[in-house]
């Protein structure tokens, strides 16, 4: 595990051109930077993309970056807007499409397998996973309903733990309001999940 004082050399050394450091940061937050976007995003695709977009820019402007200690914050930052920006852009994608186009979902479940359990135990443990499978997909669904400000706040504290001021620098809001979006976001949560508990 890396130390904060490993990651400010980390950083120091970047600063200098150094891009084996750079790379040492991008292995030790890659992970999580992809958490966020995907959540955000819910598309492996594009978090992937917001992740390397994310992360070129960090490496083409670490030079302004005063305070080696705030990398994590700042690339977070970096990410989480650019994770907006692509929901921004995918929403009005959808508005000014036409929704003429008929989707045929009538082949969707075939690619479920059949495979036939070997004993209750089998059956239980098959049973158990669909069930986590389904609140997570129910889960995630609830998250589109949500504003992307909404759950961005939303994924940064409860997906990656961040306090209410590092998300309110992330985002570039008030403690205050990041507190409101997450409160909303909790409440429309709780109230959409109601039929799992």
């Amino acid at each position: 595990m890396t130390t904060d004082a490993d990651q400010r050399f980390l950083v120091l050394r970047a600063q200098d051109g150094d891009v084996g450091a750079f790379e040492k940061l991008v292995d030790l937050h890659q992970g999580r930077l992809f958490r966020i976007a995907y959540m955000v995003l819910r598309d492996r695709s594009d978090a992937e993309d917001v992740v390397q977009e994310a992360l070129l820019t960090a490496w083409r402007r670490l030079h302004l970056l005063s305070d080696p200690d705030a990398f994590s914050g700042w690339v977070s930052t970096i990410a989480s807007r650019a994770a907006i920006d692509v929901t921004r852009r995918n929403e009005r994608r959808a508005t000014d499409a036409t929704t003429n186009d008929d989707i045929d979902l009538s082949h969707s479940s075939d690619s479920v397998g059949s495979s036939a359990g070997s004993g209750r135990e089998q059956s239980q443990d098959s049973a158990d996973s669909a069930m986590v499978n389904a609140q997570m997909e129910a889960l995630a669904g609830i998250l589109q309903t949500l504003s992307p400000e909404q759950r961005t706040c939303w994924v940064l504290r409860e997906i990656d733990g961040m306090s209410y001021r590092e998300i309110a620098v992330i985002v570039d809001a008030t403690e205050s309001t990041v507190r409101g979006r997450i409160a909303r976001a909790r409440t429309q949560i709780v109230e959409r999940m109601k039929e799992w508990r």
